[in-house]
């Protein structure tokens, strides 16, 4: 298998996880910082559009990254905090509040960026999404970064919605739909659609994603199988039970896996449309998704874990 190029565009952030008891651990996060990592984890070559603070927590941040082989686009340390993001942790799944503005995470130059981008040369796979498509000068740069990237790039959109971060919930809504038009694979939870489409039932919700232009549209929905939306088809990929201790970065290992997979099989922006194609690619990433909840915080498996595992001894 060759090398391929990935490049991800988003916030890196420290999630403090506030546990019913009330005991409180801080853990490095972030939906593009986890999907980068899961890449990375995986023996991808990963490249990370995001700025890093040069405070305490900037210097975990850092060496996660180190740690996990991501590509830091922009070494230097910004001079802005790190964002933070307070998890409640229960068994309703994660509630989430943001302190954002003014933060290293979303303080790139938008020409600067561009001009990065550039130099890294044609990308095989480009991810956006979460509070990067919330949050300015983010926001408008992760669609300036969409149009930039190549015909042939794959470009994977989730939206990750998070309505307590956005205050202009129409606005946040139509960036999602115009970043369809060019999205290859979308990925949504049942709580995104419901957010995005209100009223929709899921499968509902991913067919008006597809009619904007997405060529594949996943849904997730906790424990239940993961559906993906593929022309006229619905692909149902179980999920087995697993031996959970929590759901924090599971939709982002399985973001990250899916695009560690596909490119690692050379597939292209036109396999989309091929359901046998994405249901193998599902089932791969279900697998990476199923083991990052049986760890505490978003620690997606590393590639040498996954080595003898079904649908990974490519690796």
């Amino acid at each position: 298998m060759s090398t391929h190029r990935i490049a991800v565009v988003g916030e890196n952030l420290v999630d403090l996880l506030v546990a019913p008891g009330g005991e409180v651990k801080a853990v490095v996060g972030g939906g593009p910082f986890n999907v980068a990592r899961a890449i990375g984890r995986l023996g991808g070559e990963v490249h990370f559009f995001t700025g890093v603070s040069d405070d305490a927590f900037g210097s975990f941040v850092r060496d996660s990254l180190e740690e996990s082989g991501v590509h830091l686009v922009f070494e230097r340390p910004f001079t802005q905090p790190t964002t933070v993001a307070v998890v409640e942790l229960n068994g309703a799944g994660p509630r989430y509040h943001f302190h954002l503005n003014d933060t290293a995470a979303f303080s790139l130059d938008p020409r600067e960026t561009l001009s990065a981008l550039e130099a890294l040369g044609e990308l095989d796979a480009l991810y956006v999404g979460t509070l990067g498509l919330v949050v300015e000068p983010m926001a408008s740069l992760s669609e300036a970064v969409v149009d930039a990237v190549a015909g042939s790039t794959l470009v994977v959109l989730d939206p990750n919605c998070r309505p307590s971060a956005v205050r202009d919930h129409d606005a946040y809504r139509s960036r999602v739909r115009r970043l369809c038009a060019r999205a290859d694979i979308v990925k949504v939870s049942t709580e995104d659609v419901a957010y995005l489409y209100p009223g929709q039932d899921p499968l509902g919700g991913a067919r008006a994603l597809a009619d904007l232009g997405a060529g594949c549209v996943v849904v997730t929905d906790g424990p239940a199988a993961v559906r993906a939306l593929v022309g006229g088809s619905v692909i149902a990929v179980p999920v087995a039970p697993v031996s959970l201790v929590d759901t924090v970065g599971a939709g982002d290992s399985l973001v990250g896996g899916l695009m560690r997979w596909w490119t690692g099989h050379d597939y292209t922006r036109e396999d989309v449309h091929d359901p046998a194609m994405v249901e193998a690619a599902l089932r791969a990433a279900v697998d990476v998704s199923r083991l990052t909840c049986e760890r505490a915080g978003a620690q997606s498996p590393l590639r040498d874990e996954q080595l003898s595992r079904e649908g990974w001894r490519w690796l």
